[in-house]
């Protein structure tokens, strides 16, 4: 029986969050009202991975988190509630670990072995392992590679520091194990399937394992290795060559060749399994955009669910941008709506007089524009200089000789044109581009900054990806937009956003920079284009960069600009004394306080976590590749001072007092995003925790333990005021509530009707639903409240409240109306 997708509880499983802990919350999740359990990947990982998205194995279930047994259970227990469950897929990339059959047997079998075409390697010569500390000439003289019999995985091995592992050759294998007086094992190492090879591995005796080990003790080290289909090497050779498309710059992803019917069949087998039993409802697609061909993946995929199963993917919009028609899903995991609801609440003029402070500063300057093309320049130059000489060697294999254009000028190009890119990716097949597509390289064309001749490469380039026909242009086109999304996430989400900090609360994962505040108008005309959807809308996930109750109440910032402005130039020098001279800088001061004042209170260790992955995403100072330790630890112990050092007291109780002049209109702004996810179309998706309060910042901060059985308890607990709910049992009561009446009158929830309402000091949005009967209304500047306009005449419900509605009641302290027509149940 289907089941209606009412809302999804996000769940992050690992070891320490496993399949029978899930099940014990589900009573919880019920009353809440959630319909569906959102679960993180759950397929063999690398052991002990937090997040489940380094998958080893796609075909098996994790036994860190239960296993089958396990996740049968968790499955009986949603069926018993009538829940089901929406399971996160990641078709585009597995982990490069000795753990994962696939890639080991890929490595063993080489070009011509069974595992060649599984993932995106170039057999050219041997497979590069990027990952010793030293040279391998330094690491071989150190003796730290050595050749060991791996029986719990079936492998003989070359190991590496006892943790990377690589198989050799099976002809090596073979020999070797000819050598060790075990010809029945060596015979089965020349089938072309080595399930029984392995199998023989693991079932040596004690005296045949140990006439292995010398076997393997006699052999000549470096002739072996260079015999091999692959190599060990220094790790920072991957910033000049790779042998295979990584997930991003993330050289242990290797991408999967998942647009090939028998590895798309090899990978989805068990989640397609799933489905046809029951077992969940609806997948999720991580990282669409890594793909060769997303929309023939996604027919492909249609037609293996079938026309019920939800399917939503992981696709990151661009200004104007929409999911492409032909696609056959149900619409993606709704970053674009996570920032339509919280432009709503940012003021662009404030926003502008921020940014504005900054480049006065000499802090942040320039366009963003500009600054999101040098940003993502920068990344191509320092992490994706492989991918791009991959992309420049495919290109000169498609281009015409006689046009002369050489490897120099054609890497120009390329990277002219990855630069350009105004958007995620474009999705040009053998068919050729269509209407998007043409406008999108039109303008990418157009805004080139190049000389003549490297301009001349890029349109022929771009001729060939658009209308080029055979094999070497359809290698160009699909390479060339696998990396343009990467490049664009990598520069935008992971440089930019870290760079441009005028008002954080802005810069989230899909978020647009040049256009942060919103308007009710347009939030009215995305809502009403989404009547009958049924895809997902949520507040926070496992990648947002602030949970929702920063963003609240950050974007109050935007409301008195001034009044921060002032503040942060006081601090700056009330705090000189504590400022080491290598740093902050005034851009990372400013982010600092802002941090601060947004997660307030925070202990020096989150905010030394946080500052950390925000200096090295930035690449300003410092990178995660080469960290400049002085830069570092002078402003983590700034930092540190600020929450610690006496000499800050004074510092500390002016941030408590910014805070609390921002806690209660922080909370109606959380509220009146909360109570418009949960009430506007679409399928409302909560992520684990943030039902209460949630004041976490970029992972691992976001990932922390969630007390369930505090929240259970919490629903029969007194509903406290707002200003007196520092937890957010009010939050999480508006949240139980409002589910609760879409499992128990859905069809209040059809359609959608803006009201016209004056939007005075306080911003007010509202519409109706369910053809006039259900009525909504917030405020979008909470600091200009009052009491909400009163509706029309008649009797209604206070859903919010939970008894019928008296306007002499309604006042500034509570300014949202979410109103049922009494008698609408009927």
């Amino acid at each position: 029986m289907a089941r209606e997708w009412r809302a999804t509880y996000r769940l992050q499983f690992h070891a320490g969050f496993t399949f029978d802990d899930a099940l014990a919350t589900l009573p919880y999740l019920e009353r809440l009202g959630i319909s569906h359990v959102y679960a993180s990947p759950i397929f063999t990982a690398r052991p002990g991975s937090t997040h489940g998205y380094d998958i080893t194995d796609p075909g098996h279930i994790n036994p860190e988190l239960g296993g089958e047994e396990g996740f049968h259970r968790l499955s009986d227990g949603l069926r018993s509630r009538d829940m089901g469950l929406l399971l996160d897929i990641v078709p585009n990339h597995m982990a490069t670990h000795r753990s994962n059959p696939w890639w080991m047997s890929a490595l063993a079998g080489g070009p011509q072995g069974s595992a060649a075409n599984i993932f995106d390697i170039n057999w050219e010569g041997q497979v590069l392992q990027p990952v010793l500390g030293d040279t391998l000439a330094a690491t071989l003289e150190q003796g730290a590679i050595t050749l060991e019999l791996d029986a719990e995985q079936g492998w003989l091995v070359a190991s590496a520091y006892g943790e990377h592992a690589w198989p050799l050759r099976t002809e090596d294998t073979a020999a070797i194990l000819e050598q060790a007086g075990t010809p029945q094992a060596a015979q089965l190492w020349r089938q072309a399937d080595f399930s029984a090879a392995r199998e023989a591995l693991r079932n040596l005796d004690t005296a045949q394992s140990e006439a292995v080990r010398q076997a393997l003790a006699a052999q000549d080290l470096p002739a072996l290795l260079a015999r091999q289909h692959w190599r060990p090497a220094h790790w920072r050779t991957a910033r000049d060559t790779l042998s295979w498309r990584r997930f991003f710059n993330i050289t242990e992803l290797i991408g999967v060749r998942v647009e090939r019917p028998e590895v798309f069949e090899l990978t989805h087998r068990l989640p397609l399994a799933l489905l046809r039993d029951g077992l969940i409802d609806g997948l999720r697609d991580d990282h669409i955009d890594g793909l060769a061909d997303p929309a023939d993946y996604c027919r492909r995929l249609r037609d293996a669910a079938g026309p019920d199963a939800l399917i939503v993917v992981e696709k990151i919009l661009g200004h104007g941008e929409t999911l492409r028609r032909e696609w056959p899903v149900d619409g993606t995991t709704g970053y674009e709506r996570l920032n339509s609801l919280n432009r709503l609440f940012v003021e662009p003029e404030g926003y502008r007089k921020l940014s504005q402070h900054l480049e006065d500063q000499g802090w942040v300057v320039g366009q963003p524009g500009p600054r999101l093309a040098a940003a993502k320049r920068q990344m191509l130059e320092e992490s994706f200089g492989p991918e791009l000489g991959q992309l420049a060697t495919i290109a000169q294999a498609a281009v015409d000789p006689a046009l002369e254009f050489g490897l120099p000028t054609l890497r120009s190009a390329l990277a002219m044109l990855l630069v350009s890119g105004p958007v995620y990716r474009s999705y040009i097949t053998a068919a050729g581009p269509d209407e998007t597509d043409k406008v999108l390289w039109a303008r990418m064309l157009a805004t080139m900054d190049a000389d003549p001749w490297t301009a001349a490469a890029a349109r022929c380039i771009a001729q060939i990806i658009l209308t080029g026909e055979g094999a070497d242009p359809a290698a160009l086109r699909g390479r060339f937009q696998q990396l343009s999304g990467p490049m664009m996430a990598k520069g935008l989400e992971d440089t930019e956003f870290y760079r441009a900090v005028a008002l954080t609360s802005v810069n989230e994962v899909g978020g647009e920079i040049e256009e942060a505040g919103g308007d009710i108008a347009g939030f009215h005309t995305m809502a009403a284009r989404r009547i009958g959807a049924r895809d997902l809308t949520p507040l926070a996930t496992h990648d947002t960069k602030r949970g929702p109750e920063v963003r609240a109440r950050l974007n109050l910032l935007s409301l008195d600009p001034g009044r921060w402005i002032s503040a942060c130039t006081r601090w700056r020098e009330m705090n000189a004394p504590l400022r080491p001279a290598a740093g902050p800088d005034g851009a990372d001061e400013w982010l600092i306080y802002q941090t601060m004042l947004g997660a307030w209170p925070i202990g020096a260790d989150r905010l030394r976590e946080y500052l950390t992955k925000a200096m090295r995403e930035a690449k300003r100072h410092t990178r995660w590749e080469t960290p400049s330790e002085a830069y570092e630890q002078a402003c983590l112990g700034f930092a540190a001072s600020l929450l610690e050092d006496p000499a800050a007291a004074a510092f500390r109780q002016e941030m408590e007092d910014f805070r609390d002049r921002l806690a209660q209109p922080g909370r109606i702004n959380s509220l009146a995003q909360t109570i418009l996810q949960l009430t506007m179309p679409g399928v409302p998706d909560l992520y684990q925790g943030t039902e209460w309060w949630d004041f976490s910042l970029v992972d691992p901060d976001n990932r922390r333990p969630v007390d369930y059985a505090a929240r259970l308890a919490a629903l029969d607990a007194p509903l406290p005021a707002i200003a007196e709910d520092a937890q957010g049992v009010t939050k999480h009561r508006v949240t139980q509530r409002l589910l609760t009446l879409r499992r128990e009158q859905p069809d209040l929830f059809d359609g959608y009707e803006a009201l016209n309402l004056p939007p005075g000091d306080a911003g007010w949005l509202g519409f109706t639903r369910g053809n006039g009967r259900l009525r909504v209304v917030v405020p979008t500047r909470a600091n200009g409240v009052a009491a909400p306009p009163a509706p029309p005449s008649g009797s209604w419900w206070d859903v919010l409240a939970d008894k019928a509605f008296d306007a002499r009641q309604s006042s500034a302290e509570w300014p949202f109306q979410v109103l049922k027509r009494q008698g609408s149940e009927m």
